[in-house]
């Protein structure tokens, strides 16, 4: 597949100098993708895509659903916020 990709002036005629610049540029933007965020076949990343799981099937904390109340609120109580009453 051929595609059209614009560089700056600068760039471009560095790599136009290039012996092989097809296989230059294709090195280059495979080395690229290996670091890019994963982007699904819509477009949407791998966060939007766990948002979206979250969304649809929310879990429920289930059995530890008091042990977190009861650390939720000893953590709480550990702070002062501006809001506080004085006490």
């Amino acid at each position: 597949m051929r595609i059209a990709i614009t560089f700056p002036d600068e760039i471009a005629k560095k790599v136009c100098r290039l012996p092989d610049k097809d296989a230059f540029v294709t090195q280059a933007v495979a080395a690229a993708l290996a670091h890019a965020p994963e982007v699904s076949k819509d477009g949407s990343s791998r966060w939007a895509r766990l948002v979206e799981r979250i969304e649809q099937s929310p879990q429920t904390l289930g059995e530890y659903r008091e042990a977190f109340d009861r650390d939720r609120k000893e953590f709480r109580e550990s702070f002062r916020f501006g809001h506080d009453d004085p006490g």
